[in-house]
C-alpha cells in the first residue's frame, strides 16, 4: 500500500512538470492568437515575430553552449582515465628495478665484507712477518722527522699565506693612495673649472654690458647728428629768409605806404621770431630722461635757451599787439613811429641774431665735443670686448686642453695599474706552481715509502706457506 502511494506521488511530480509546460505553452498561444485576432494585430505582429525569433535564437545557443561543455567535460574524463591507466603501468614496470636495486645493494656489501676480510689478513700477516715490522720500525723511527718536515712546510705555507694577505693589503692600501689622490686632483680640476666657468660667465655678461653701452652710445651719436643736422637746416631757414626780405627791400626802396611796410615789417620779425623759437625749442627739448643726466654740460646751455624762448615769446606777443594797433592809427602818426620801431627792430634783429648764434656755436662745439667722447668711448669698448672675446678663446683652449691631460692621465694610471695587477698576479701564479711543485714532490715521497710498505705485504698474501699445525691430524681415507 505504501509503495503504491509512493508511486502514485512519484507520477505526480512527474507529470507536474509537463502540465506546466502545457499550461505556459498554451497561454503563449492564447496570447498570440488574441494578437493576431485584435485590431492592432497588424501593428503587433512584426514585433511578436522578432520577440520570438530572438528568444527561439537565445535557447538555440544555450543548447549549443550545453552541448559544447558536455563534449569538453566527456574529453576531459577520458584523459583522465588514459593518464590513471598510464601511471599504474608504469608502477607495475617499475617493479623489476626495485629488484635490481636490492641485488646490487646486497653485492655492495659482499664487497665491503670481503675488502674488510683482505684488510684483516694484511694486518696479521704484516704482525707475523719480521721484515715487515722492521720496516714498519723504520716508519716509527722516521715519523717525527716527517712530523717536524710537516711542521715546517706549515709555517712555511703560513709565511706564503701571510706574505701574500700582506700583498693585498699593499694593493689595496696602493689603491686606495691612488683613489684618494685621483679623488684630490679631480677635486682641484672640479674646483679650477668651476672658477674658469664663473670668470667665463663674468666675462661674458662684461661683453653683454659692453655691447648694450655701445649701443646706447651709437643711439646718442646718431642723435648728435640728427640735432646738428637740424640745427644746420635752421640756420640755413633763417639765412634763407634773410636773403628773401632784403630781396624785396631791394625791390621797393622808395614805398611810401608806411601801413603797409608796417604790416610787412612786422611780419618778417614775427617769422624770425618764430624761426628762432623753433630753434630755441629744438635746444630745450630733450627726448629721453636719461639723455639730460648724461649731458651735464647742457643743461645750462638748455636753461639759457628756455629763458630766451620765453624772451622771444613775449616779444611776439609784443610785436602781435602792435600790429593790432596799427589798424587804429592815422597814417602820420605811423610815419612818425616807422623809424623809432625801425631802430628798435634792428637792435633787437642784432641781439637775437647775436644771442642765437651763440646759443648755435656753443651747442655746437658741445656737440662736437660729445661726438669725441663717445668716439673714444667707442674705441675702448672695442678695445675691451677684442681682450674679453680673446680671454674668452684663451680660456676655452685651456679647458680643451685640461681635458685632453685628464684624459692622458686617466689612460696612464688605468695603464699602470693593469701593469701592476699584471705582476702581482704573475708572483702569484709562480708561488702556486712552486707549491704545486713540493706538493707533488711530496706526494711522490709518499708513493714510494706506500710502495715500499706494499711490497712485502703483497708477497706475503701471495706465498703458500701455512702456519705451523700443533693438533691432531685427520687420517685422509682417500
Amino acid at each position: 500500500m505504501i509503495q503504491r502511494q509512493q508511486e502514485i506521488e512519484i507520477e505526480k511530480n512527474t507529470a507536474k512538470p509537463q502540465t506546466t509546460t502545457y499550461v505556459n505553452a498554451q497561454t503563449r498561444y492564447n496570447s498570440a492568437h488574441s494578437k493576431l485576432v485584435s485590431p492592432i494585430s497588424g501593428t503587433l505582429s512584426d514585433d511578436a515575430l522578432r520577440i520570438e525569433q530572438e528568444k527561439q535564437d537565445k535557447l538555440n545557443r544555450l543548447q549549443q553552449r550545453r552541448t559544447h561543455l558536455s563534449a569538453i567535460l566527456e574529453a576531459e574524463k577520458t584523459k583522465y582515465q588514459n593518464e590513471l591507466a598510464s601511471t599504474r603501468q608504469s608502477s607495475r614496470e617499475s617493479m623489476p628495478y626495485m629488484k635490481i636495486g636490492d641485488n646490487s645493494l646486497h653485492s655492495a656489501h659482499e664487497t665491503e665484507r670481503q675488502t674488510i676480510v683482505h684488510e684483516e689478513n694484511n694486518k696479521h700477516g704484516t704482525i707475523n712477518n719480521p721484515s715487515l715490522c722492521s720496516i714498519e720500525q723504520k716508519l716509527e723511527n722516521l715519523q717525527p722527522e716527517y712530523w717536524s718536515e710537516q711542521h715546517n712546510e706549515r709555517h712555511l705555507v703560513q709565511e706564503e699565506e701571510e706574505e701574500e694577505e700582506n700583498n693585498v693589503k699593499y694593493q689595496q692600501e696602493l689603491r686606495h693612495d691612488l683613489y684618494e689622490q685621483d679623488k684630490q686632483e679631480e677635486n682641484k680640476r672640479t674646483n679650477r673649472i668651476q672658477q674658469l666657468k664663473i670668470i667665463l660667465q663674468q666675462q661674458m655678461d662684461e661683453l653683454k654690458q659692453k655691447e648694450e653701452k655701445s649701443e646706447i652710445l651709437k643711439q646718442e651719436e646718431e642723435h648728435l647728428f640728427r640735432e646738428q643736422s637740424q640745427l644746420d637746416q635752421h640756420e640755413e631757414e633763417r639765412k634763407q629768409i634773410e636773403k628773401c626780405h632784403i630781396q624785396k627791400d631791394d625791390r621797393h626802396p622808395l614805398l611810401r605806404q608806411h601801413k603797409i611796410k608796417f604790416h610787412k615789417r612786422s611780419k618778417e620779425i614775427q617769422e624770425h621770431l618764430e624761426l628762432d623759437m623753433k630753434i630755441l625749442e629744438s635746444i630745450a627739448h630733450v627726448d629721453n630722461e636719461n639723455y639730460l643726466k648724461q649731458s651735464e654740460q647742457r643743461e645750462p646751455l638748455r636753461q639759457n635757451a628756455l629763458n630766451m624762448l620765453k624772451q622771444f615769446q613775449q616779444q611776439m606777443k609784443f610785436e602781435k599787439e602792435k600790429e593790432q594797433e596799427l589798424d587804429g592809427m592815422f597814417p602820420e602818426e605811423i610815419a612818425k613811429q616807422w623809424s623809432r620801431r625801425e631802430q628798435e627792430w634792428n637792435r633787437e634783429k642784432e641781439s637775437r641774431e647775436k644771442l642765437i648764434r651763440q646759443i648755435i656755436d656753443k651747442r655746437h662745439e658741445q656737440i662736437m665735443e660729445k661726438l669725441q667722447i663717445l668716439k673714444e668711448q667707442q674705441q675702448e669698448i672695442y678695445e675691451r670686448q677684442r681682450i674679453l672675446i680673446d680671454d674668452m678663446q684663451q680660456a676655452r683652449k685651456y679647458d680643451l686642453i685640461e681635458q685632453q691631460k685628464q684624459a692622458k692621465e686617466r689612460e696612464e694610471k688605468k695603464q699602470n695599474s693593469s701593469r701592476q695587477i699584471s705582476i702581482l698576479e704573475q708572483e702569484r701564479t709562480h708561488s702556486r706552481l712552486e707549491l704545486e711543485k713540493q706538493d707533488t714532490m711530496k706526494s711522490e715521497d709518499k708513493k714510494q715509502m706506500h710502495d715500499s710498505v706494499q711490497k712485502p705485504q703483497a708477497s706475503i698474501t701471495t706465498t703458500t706457506v701455512e702456519p705451523k699445525f700443533y693438533g691432531r691430524r685427520r687420517v685422509n681415507w682417500n
